[in-house]
C-alpha cells in the first residue's frame, strides 16, 4: 500500500472516529446501531470531555428521566344551578297560559337541558311557580302550580326528558318584597286605586317561575 493510501486511510479512519464521539457529546457511539458504546460491564464508554449536566444519557446513569406531567383527566362534579324567570315576560297578569314571546327566554333553556340530557349529564329540573301576596292563598297555590305547569310542559314538549322534570307551586311562601312595598304603599287594598297598580309594580319580582336544574358538568382536575 502506497503512502498516499495509507494516509487517506488514516484520515478516513480519524474522520469516522470523530463522527462517532459527536453522534452523542460524551460517549463513543456504535456506528452500525447508533447505540453507545459500552465496556465489558456494561458500562457506557465516556469520552475524557464530558460534561453530565449538558450532555449526560439517562441510559447510561448520568442524568434522571425527565418526568413528564400528565394532562389532568376530566371529572365529571354535580352542580345545582338556579335560573329565574320574570312571570311577567311568560304571562299575562293573573294568567297561566304563556304567552307567544315566552319562547325567546325558554327556548335557550330547551337546548341546554337537552345538550346535557344527551350526554346523561342531566340529573333533574325542578320548576317552581310563585306569586305575590295578593289574594288568597288558595288561588295564589294554584295560578303558582299552573304557571309551573305550563313551563314543564313546554320544556317536554320541545325534547327535555319528562322524567327529569318536575312542577310545583309554592303561592306566596316566599314572597320578598311584601313587606317593604306595603309599607311604601299603606292603602294599597283598595281595588283600582292609584296605590293598588303601584304596589302591583313593586312586588313585581315576587311573580316568577324559578329552575333548579341538578346536572353534573366536565372539570379538569390535577392530578396529584
Amino acid at each position: 500500500m502506497t503512502k498516499q493510501l495509507k494516509l487517506s486511510a488514516l484520515v478516513a479512519a480519524l474522520l469516522v472516529s470523530a463522527s462517532a464521539f459527536a453522534a452523542k457529546p460524551g460517549y463513543a457511539v456504535d456506528q452500525s446501531t447508533e447505540s453507545v458504546t459500552r465496556n465489558n460491564y456494561g458500562e457506557c464508554w465516556r469520552t475524557n470531555f464530558f460534561d453530565k449536566a449538558k450532555d449526560g444519557l439517562v441510559e447510561c446513569g448520568d442524568r434522571e428521566a425527565t418526568k413528564v406531567a400528565e394532562a389532568p383527566k376530566p371529572v365529571l362534579v354535580s352542580e345545582k344551578e338556579k335560573v329565574t324567570l320574570s312571570a311577567k315576560v311568560l304571562f299575562d297578569f293573573d294568567k297561566a297560559k304563556l304567552r307567544a314571546d315566552a319562547k325567546n327566554e325558554l327556548d335557550p333553556l330547551v337546548e341546554k337541558l337537552k345538550a346535557n340530557a344527551g350526554k346523561g349529564y342531566l340529573k333533574s329540573v325542578e320548576v317552581a311557580g310563585y306569586t305575590d301576596f295578593m289574594g288568597s292563598a288558595a288561588y295564589n297555590n294554584r295560578l303558582s302550580q299552573e304557571r309551573a305547569d305550563a313551563v314543564k310542559g313546554y320544556f317536554v314538549a320541545a325534547g327535555v326528558p319528562a322524567d327529569k322534570v318536575t312542577s310545583v307551586g309554592r303561592g306566596a311562601a316566599e314572597a320578598k318584597m311584601t313587606a317593604e312595598c306595603k309599607a311604601k304603599f299603606p292603602k294599597y287594598q283598595k281595588k283600582g286605586s292609584k296605590q293598588n297598580l303601584a304596589i302591583k309594580e313593586c312586588i313585581e319580582s315576587d311573580r316568577r317561575v324559578e329552575l333548579t336544574i341538578d346536572a353534573v358538568k366536565e372539570s379538569l382536575v390535577e392530578k396529584k
